[in-house]
């Protein structure tokens, strides 16, 4: 059960205004505050009814129990050092940041009370962007990885479980390096091949007879590049390792293609198949 009586969403875009209309949607009754680089951006959250009142100044977390950043990567820095000239005993922060590592060490050098702060990651998103995008189901059944340790405070990993738990998450447990690693694979490589795809589409051509496979495998690569410049920049030498590994897979299917090996192409297919269809299994029977 959240035990906040008001919750302070910072960055009304996507993330932060689906947050807002999932806790509304799960009956969530207190107040739900968006803070927004704009004004206009905050208040547009208010129009789709994430938020009950836009604010661009910080000072509002003073009545605030609970705060989710849910700014870009590159925008935790200021954040933090707004959330440190505001904060108060009673105020637990997350945050929906897609690397944690950089997160928790910045959330260590300017907040007062960094036990206070439970970093979060719920895998959700889409390559559409802002408040006018938000559902108040982007988060049903989607993992959020938790990332906590002997010196958080247990009552605020509490609040902040129970707050993923009420937006729909299934939640998880990582230190932040493991969790890094796990992302780099599973959420970073992906935007980095969908972008890739494009350009190889673009230097050996074949738009023209592009449908549903490019349209998919490719989904990603239109999502803002600012953004996702900032995850892959912040998550650099574990995604730098992931795109090794993908090399070299590469390499081993040309090497596949180029000798005629029928036979080892179909076992890289069959087996890239049957742990998809694993994964996938392992997943319904999860949710």
């Amino acid at each position: 059960m959240i035990n906040a009586s008001q919750i302070a969403i910072i960055g009304t875009g996507l993330l932060g205004a689906s947050t807002g209309l999932a806790l509304k949607a799960a009956g969530y009754a207190g107040r739900v505050v968006g803070i927004g680089r704009r004004l206009d951006t905050a208040r547009r959250a208010v129009a789709v009814g994430a938020c009950d009142a836009a604010a661009v100044d910080f000072a509002v977390v003073a009545d605030c129990q609970l705060a989710v950043i849910a700014v870009p990567l590159s925008g935790f820095d200021a954040v933090f050092q707004q959330l440190a000239a505001h904060d108060h005993d009673a105020l637990v922060i997350t945050d929906v940041g897609s690397t944690k590592l950089d997160v928790v060490e910045k959330a260590n050098r300017y907040l007062p009370a960094p036990a206070r702060f439970i970093g979060a990651h719920p895998m959700a998103g889409s390559e559409r962007t802002g408040p006018d995008a938000a559902t108040a189901d982007l988060f049903q059944h989607k993992p959020c990885i938790i990332c906590k340790d002997e010196r958080s405070d247990p009552d605020a990993a509490e609040q902040v479980e129970a707050l993923w738990r009420a937006v729909g998450c299934q939640l998880l447990h990582m230190d932040p390096l493991e969790h890094d690693r796990a992302t780099a694979v599973t959420s970073h490589l992906p935007h980095a091949v969908a972008s890739l795809l494009v350009l190889v589409a673009e230097q050996l051509g074949g738009f023209e007879v592009a449908s549903t496979g490019f349209t998919g495998a490719t989904r990603l690569a239109s999502g803002g590049p600012d953004m996702r410049a900032d995850l892959m920049h912040a998550n650099a030498p574990r995604l730098a390792d992931a795109l090794a590994a993908l090399s070299g897979q590469i390499d081993a299917m040309r090497d596949a293609l180029t000798s005629g090996d029928h036979a080892r192409l179909l076992n890289m297919l069959n087996d890239a198949k049957q742990r998809r269809d694993a994964w996938l299994s392992q997943r319904e029977q999860n949710a």
